[in-house]
């Protein structure tokens, strides 16, 4: 099966209107929902037209010919209401409970406690205050999700509602499901960079100040910046690397995991177009770029563009996906 790891969220957004006296051409985007693996090993893009147009919620599909790398479209629709809702992660009550869409309880477990912690990884956490990041990913990813980033705020002080820190570590904790224990790791390297980060600083809520988003051969830092989107194609972009062996590493994204030149080209489609293009590498490290030209294509189609890591500055497919 093939593994992504995506950097965007779906945004889905209104038709523009000009606020002033003279009303802006109507401009439609067509957002990518989903790219996965099919039963058959096809790789398959979902789709869907800006909702204001699209008032039926239709979605499209597009199967990729990997003999011609070209997006071939389907037939096949499918409505929002048959859309599944997202598995829920979360601490309750010293638990860590998955959930799925309809509320079912998949898995429920203590949390490692701190003295877990210090017995595991003989580290001493003085005054701790723990925070949990989850992260959620498919089948056979290196990462599954009872993998948990706990984070320990050490020499906790209270200012009202803040917690400040003189310093942060942190550890990675994987679930064995054989012997039903949560088996912790030390990273030192993260928490240097989280130092840098927080910078002894407040630290609120794991929900807001997240280092990491959501990927499957990595768990990269998300950088704490005005500029949302900058992180994604930042030189300095570090993500933890997990090895089919079970070794953990820190590395750059761009130039020790992807090919360096791959953060040039996402920033170029971030600069060319109005909305940021949707991102994906597959195993094979090839880069997967979905992107919109408004003025061009009013809805009518997307573009399509692939790169490769042995000629990562040139496209080596483009194509035009139509509604």
């Amino acid at each position: 099966m093939l593994k992504f790891i995506k950097f965007l969220p779906i945004i889905v957004l209104a038709v523009l209107v000009n606020a002033c006296c003279c009303s802006a051409p109507e401009r439609y985007e067509i957002h990518i929902d989903e790219l996965y693996t099919d039963k058959s090993g096809n790789l398959t893009l979902v789709y869907i037209l800006d909702y204001t147009v699209n008032k039926n919620g239709i979605y499209k599909f597009a199967k990729l010919n990997t003999n011609t790398y070209k997006w071939e479209t389907s037939q096949v629709v499918k409505k929002v209401g048959a859309v599944v809702a997202n598995e829920q992660i979360a601490t309750v009550d010293g638990k860590t409970i998955i959930k799925n869409g309809d509320g079912a309880v998949l898995f429920e477990q203590p949390v490692p406690s701190i003295s877990d912690i210090e017995s595991q990884t003989d580290v001493s956490l003085h005054s701790p205050k723990v925070f949990y990041e989850y992260f959620k990913s498919g089948k056979n990813y290196l990462w599954d999700r009872k993998t948990i980033i706990i984070n320990v705020g050490i020499n906790k002080k209270v200012d009202g509602d803040y917690y400040n820190f003189s310093n942060i570590q942190s550890f990675l904790a994987e679930y064995d499901e054989r012997n039903s224990l949560w088996n912790i790791k030390y990273l030192k390297e993260i928490a240097a960079e989280r130092g840098y980060y927080y910078d002894n600083s407040d630290l609120l809520d794991t929900n807001e100040q997240q280092l990491f988003f959501n990927s499957d051969i990595s768990l990269c830092h998300r950088q704490v910046s005005d500029d949302e989107s900058a992180y994604i194609y930042d030189n300095s972009l570090k993500c933890l690397v997990k090895y089919d062996d079970g070794e953990v590493s820190l590395q750059k994204l761009y130039g020790e995991i992807l090919p360096a030149e791959y953060s040039g080209i996402i920033k170029e489609l971030y600069k060319s177009n109005d909305y940021p293009p949707d991102v994906y590498f597959d195993k094979n490290q090839n880069l997967y770029a979905f992107y919109n030209d408004t003025d061009e294509a009013k809805g009518k189609y997307f573009y399509f563009e692939m790169y490769k890591p042995d000629q990562p500055t040139v496209a080596q497919h483009k194509q035009k996906i139509y509604w």
